[in-house]
């Protein structure tokens, strides 16, 4: 964390008043601010782009603000192709060479009767009345490559101070959209922030708000704020709000701060991390089900609890059958939740480089690498489930290396399996 917050320092520094670098513009965003101007209008970038440009890093969208009214954005850029999705609240979407850019009227709004939307949007001529009804101070920050930094809530030295901090009254800002409580938490977790007092107090305050807030919204912030490196230190701090998020898994304190120390010591795999959040709760799958996430994140989430270790088998027959069950990806994650969950370095280690050994050396672990598959033993009068159960077979005792996994030992297994009356 030092580290971060040392580069953190060094990269916003050379914002500082006075002395100003300049955010490196794409071309197409440096067309869109001249175009606006052109035509008589005020345009800034806004936002999460500046925030990233500050911290040193090159950010994926780059969103643009304007005193023009939504109906002369579409003038001003009538020959360019155009999304009008947002129009009703003041975006306007500019696609330039296949990428979507958006540029939003000033705006106020006011009244938030459904905790997510506002029930009434104004626009407006000056910024700095837009730039006050953004959520946190790091987000509330305009930028210009000629006029630099507009910066009324002092969001850049909260953000070199690693202060998360809302605009104006946090509760306020949470009640209008309570799903900015699991933003926070998340930029929090991402940039190694540390939510200022009275944000802090309101977050957890206003936590039974998130209960409103659809599944589809919950989970997409969920599964991004499982991936962050300081996602553990976030829980451990906010366990009253992920007890909100995650009911399955109680209201006990001191589960909490386990599974914060156990998030801290995974991978930061989504799938693995949610398995740690779920390994304790007797309603896994419930959750799972609630929360809405994919079919494919689900399935892998189920796997991940479901398969036990045989402790009785030899290492290297149980890492095989775990290939077999999990495939090789899965395997991996499997082999990081588990111990992770025990905090048994050395058993992850042992495990991991067995994993590596069986594929390296190409050794069976599933049904397709039989040397002899089902069209082998179909001349043998084998077909249907007897067929299956046959491939079963002659897969455990490759496993178990009772059998060389070569076409002529495997047909004398599978006559000898015939034989015994096996099938």
């Amino acid at each position: 964390m030092d580290k971060l917050k040392k580069g953190r320092r060094k990269a916003i520094r050379a914002f500082s008043p006075g002395r100003e670098k300049m955010i490196e513009i794409p071309a197409e965003v440096r067309y869109l601010l001249d175009r606006l101007e052109k035509s008589g209008y005020e345009g800034y970038l806004v936002g999460g782009c500046v925030r990233d440009a500050l911290l040193g890093i090159v950010p994926k969208d780059w969103d643009l603000c304007t005193c023009a009214l939504p109906e002369e954005i579409v003038a001003c850029f009538f020959d360019e192709k155009q999304s009008l999705s947002g129009f009703r609240h003041g975006t306007v979407g500019v696609i330039l060479n296949k990428q979507l850019y958006e540029i939003t009227s000033y705006r106020t709004e006011s009244g938030y009767s459904d905790g997510r939307h506002p029930d009434t949007v104004a626009f407006v001529r000056d910024l700095t009345q837009d730039l006050a009804r953004r959520d946190f101070t790091v987000n509330a920050m305009a930028y210009h490559p000629k006029k630099g930094l507009v910066d009324p809530w002092n969001g850049r030295k909260d953000l070199e101070e690693g202060v998360l901090r809302c605009v104006g009254d946090p509760t306020l800002r949470f009640q209008e959209d309570f799903l900015r409580i699991l933003r926070g938490l998340r930029f929090a977790a991402t940039y190694g922030l540390q939510l200022e007092e009275e944000t802090a107090q309101a977050a957890i305050a206003c936590r039974e708000g998130l209960r409103q807030i659809s599944a589809e919204r919950i989970q997409a912030e969920l599964v991004r704020l499982l991936t962050e490196r300081g996602t553990g230190r976030v829980i451990a701090s906010f366990w009253p709000v992920f007890a909100v998020l995650l009911p399955e898994c109680g209201e006990d304190e001191r589960r909490w701060k386990a599974l914060s120390a156990r998030i801290d010591r995974a991978s930061n795999e989504v799938s693995v991390r949610l398995a740690v959040l779920l390994s304790d709760s007797d309603e896994a799958e419930a959750a799972l089900s609630r929360l809405r996430l994919s079919n494919k994140l689900s399935d892998e989430v189920k796997a991940l609890l479901r398969w036990k270790e045989d402790l009785s088998m030899p290492l290297s027959v149980s890492v095989k059958y775990l290939l077999r069950d999990l495939g090789v990806s899965l395997a991996r994650f499997w082999i990081d939740y588990r111990f992770t969950l025990e905090n048994r370095e050395n058993l992850r280690r042992s495990r991991i480089k067995e994993l590596e050994r069986v594929l390296s050396q190409k050794e069976c672990f599933c049904a397709e690498q039989l040397a002899i598959g089902g069209r082998e033993l179909k001349t043998l009068g084998l077909s249907g489930p007897r067929l299956g159960e046959c491939l079963a077979y002659l897969l455990d005792q490759v496993i178990w290396g009772k059998t060389e996994n070569a076409p002529a030992a495997l047909r004398d297994e599978a006559y000898r399996w015939m034989e015994n009356g096996d099938c």
